[in-house]
């Protein structure tokens, strides 16, 4: 039987990126039966504003090197004034295709914005999202985006979150109560307004993985 491991983070969340990608990586090697559940958890709801694009960007030059193929310097032409939009198209997904579709929704919009540089809070960037999913017919969520009340399906996992010990995006939450924010990459500090990288274990994600299949 497939078992879920939920996700608990923000889109445009650079940390998530390589937690997502990693763990989808580590659950081919393993031939594990797994779903990782995307589960809203807005920063901008949690923070009360939209995180600063100098921000994002510094955090962005840190970690490229630790997964290079999934970030690039954003040069798109409008940066998203907020990822609700996003987080809505994940919530059409789970709707029309479970959550099987919702992860790889999920994951292409997190390629588009950090690789792309798609501007995720309008619907052609949403659509250059979609344009990545592969094996799934993605018609219909753009269609439920379009025409149904998804938010309240955001809104329903944000106040969800209050339930969850979360320490940060991201936070894995396994089935056996195993839950753990930012695999691997919790070694950092910022100083002078740069993020500093001190400790890094690109494995971690896979072993996690191992244990909550295990457990």
């Amino acid at each position: 039987m497939t078992q879920r491991i939920e996700i608990w983070s923000d889109l445009h969340c650079p940390w998530a990126l390589i937690a997502v990608h990693r763990l989808r990586r580590a659950r081919e090697r393993l031939g594990a039966d797994v779903v990782f559940v995307p589960r809203a958890w807005p920063l901008e709801w949690v923070n009360d504003r939209g995180t600063p694009r100098d921000i994002v960007s510094v955090e962005v030059a840190a970690l490229a090197s630790h997964e290079p193929d999934v970030f690039t310097r954003f040069s798109g032409e409008s940066w998203p004034s907020t990822f609700l939009p996003a987080f809505e198209l994940v919530a059409a997904a789970a709707r029309t295709g479970g959550a099987e579709l919702a992860e790889e929704v999920d994951y292409a919009l997190r390629l588009a914005f950090f690789r792309d540089s798609a501007d995720v809070s309008i619907e052609a960037g949403l659509r250059q999202a979609l344009d990545l999913v592969r094996d799934h017919d993605v018609t219909a969520v753009l269609r439920t985006w379009r025409t149904e009340n998804v938010r309240s399906d955001v809104v329903r996992d944000f106040r969800e979150s209050r339930d969850v010990a979360i320490q940060g995006s991201p936070q894995i939450v396994g089935p056996d109560g195993i839950s753990v924010h930012n695999p691997g990459l919790t070694g950092h500090h910022w100083r002078g307004g740069l993020l500093r990288i001190d400790a890094a274990d690109p494995g971690e994600p896979e072993r996690l993985l191992a244990a909550m299949v295990r457990g």
